[in-house]
């Protein structure tokens, strides 16, 4: 029924799960650039770096702060920031809020690995001639893989298991994802238990998938020893 879209409120359950991969993959690719970005320009970058350093520190502690507001007195403004900018029923609305919400702990993991990988590894690059961007691509990066997976595995999931700002903030079928569907099933007196059942286990295996495809990557940093 469900792979068919015969069942009720499951005629675009595909569609729905696209929106929703979307929405998560976006908020992963964006959470890992911004949160690497960051953690590169705060804790590897060699000019200005004390000052950017206690800006950034402020900046971040700040925006862990809003871990302690509950998201239902957020939605609030957001809602308001995303009329005004004209991202009313658009799916960028929720990936802006999701990634608001996943980069400031990310960039807090990201900042403690780097502090394992030793700063002479730069150093070393820049007397080869290696451009900070270079530095960026080709040390930074490579070394810094096992934290970039997790942080991108959690702001996937947290994107994943948002509902809250996917039904406020995306009003039309067209952009539903398959977490608001399942509230609508939950809501039907005479609901299709069966095809419930099914949609929630496909719903739940791109994330387990993602993350086996990544397991190994994030497992290699409990084996590495640098020197």
């Amino acid at each position: 029924m469900v792979l068919t879209q015969d069942a009720r409120y499951l005629e675009h359950f595909w569609r729905q799960l696209g929106n929703s991969l979307y929405i998560g993959l976006s908020t992963m690719a964006l959470t890992v650039l911004i949160a690497s970005l960051a953690s590169f320009a705060v804790g590897r970058m060699r000019r200005g770096r004390r000052s950017l350093l206690n800006a950034a520190a402020v900046l971040t502690n700040a925006s862990l702060l809003t871990y302690a507001i509950p998201s239902s007195f957020l939605i609030f403004p957001f809602h308001r920031i995303m009329h005004e900018y004209g991202l009313s029923d658009d799916p960028w609305a929720v990936i802006a809020a999701q990634v608001t919400f996943a980069t400031p702990f990310a960039i807090l993991i990201l900042r403690q690995y780097a502090r394992l990988i030793p700063i002479e590894l730069d150093d070393a690059a820049r007397v080869d001639g290696a451009s900070s961007v270079q530095v960026y691509r080709r040390v930074y990066l490579p070394l810094m893989t096992p934290a970039l997976a997790v942080v991108g595995t959690y702001a996937l999931v947290l994107a994943w298991n948002d509902y809250l700002y996917q039904f406020v903030l995306l009003s039309s079928e067209r952009h539903m994802t398959a977490a608001v569907m399942q509230a609508q099933l939950f809501d039907d007196a005479d609901a299709p238990w069966n095809a419930m059942m099914a949609a929630a286990i496909i719903y739940a295996l791109p994330p387990v998938a993602i993350f086996l495809a990544l397991r190994r990557v994030m497992m290699s940093a409990l084996t590495r020893r640098w020197r």
